[in-house]
C-alpha cells in the first residue's frame, strides 16, 4: 500500500460556555443537569484524546505517497476510495444544495455511508458533530455512545416505516474521524451495524481505514459538508 509521509495530531480542548438561568432555584438544577452532561461528555471527549486512532488510516493527502504503489483507486476529490471486490460504489446528491455530498459502499448484507465534513483547525470537533447527530435524529429508539475502533462511535436504532405503513428498524453505528480540519462520518448500516465484531464490520473497517481525504485549501464553516468532485482516471 501506498507510505505513509507523517501523522497529524490535534489535542486542543473543546471550550464550552454555560448560559445563567433568571431564577436561582432553576438555576441551581440546571447547573447540575449541566455539570453532569459535561461530565459524560468530558468522558468521550478524553477516549477521543486517549490515541492516535488513526495511525492505521485513514489518511490525510499529505501524509500519504500514492505514488508506492500502482494500486487503481476512485478519486471522489475529498476522498480517494479503494475498492474491494463484491461492493458497489454509489454517489449521493443533496437535494438542497445539489451537491454530490455523500458516497455509499454497498456489501452484500451491509454497507458504508461515508461524508466528509469540514472541521476548525483547533481539532476536537468530533464531540460536536455526535451532538448535532443526536439532536437531528428523528424516530430514535435507541442512541448510546460506546467505543469503537476510531475513538468514539455513536449506535442508534431507527424506527422507520415501509410504503405499506409497517413499522421496521435500522441500526445505525457512526465512527466519527477527524484529521486536520476534517471529520470523516463513516455510517454503517446493515449487518455491519448489529454486530460489531462481525465479518462485515471488519470488512468495512479495513476500508474505511484505506480512504485518504482531501478536504483542500478553502476556507469552510466548520460542520458544512466538503462536496465530492470525481476526477477522471489519467
Amino acid at each position: 500500500m501506498f507510505g505513509r509521509k507523517k501523522t497529524a495530531h490535534v489535542d486542543d480542548p473543546i471550550d464550552e460556555v454555560d448560559e445563567a438561568d433568571e431564577n436561582e432555584q432553576t438555576e441551581d438544577v440546571d447547573q447540575v443537569d449541566e455539570a453532569e452532561d459535561d461530565s459524560e461528555r468530558d468522558e468521550w471527549v478524553q477516549f477521543d484524546l486517549s490515541e492516535d486512532w488513526r495511525a492505521d488510516g485513514p489518511f490525510d493527502i499529505d501524509e500519504v505517497d500514492l505514488s508506492a504503489d500502482e494500486i487503481q483507486r476512485i478519486d471522489l476529490g475529498a476522498m480517494i476510495l479503494t475498492p474491494e471486490k463484491g461492493m458497489t460504489i454509489t454517489l449521493i446528491v443533496s437535494p438542497d444544495k445539489h451537491i454530490l455530498s455523500a458516497v455509499v459502499n454497498n456489501g452484500p448484507n451491509s454497507a458504508v455511508h461515508l461524508t466528509v465534513f469540514a472541521a476548525p483547525s483547533a481539532g476536537d470537533y468530533c464531540a460536536t458533530l455526535r451532538e448535532d447527530i443526536i439532536a437531528h435524529t428523528e424516530n430514535a429508539k435507541i442512541t448510546e455512545k460506546a467505543k469503537g475502533p476510531f475513538g468514539t462511535e455513536l449506535r442508534r436504532v431507527i424506527v422507520t416505516k415501509d410504503d405499506k405503513g409497517r413499522e421496521g428498524f435500522t441500526p445505525m453505528r457512526d465512527w466519527l474521524i477527524e484529521g486536520p480540519r476534517w471529520v470523516l462520518d463513516a455510517r454503517l448500516m446493515g449487518q455491519a451495524a448489529l454486530e460489531e465484531h462481525g465479518a462485515d464490520a471488519i470488512i468495512f473497517e479495513e476500508f474505511v481505514r484505506n480512504i485518504i481525504v482531501r478536504r483542500g485549501d478553502e476556507a469552510m464553516v466548520p460542520g458544512s459538508i466538503v462536496p465530492l468532485t470525481p476526477r477522471e482516471e489519467k
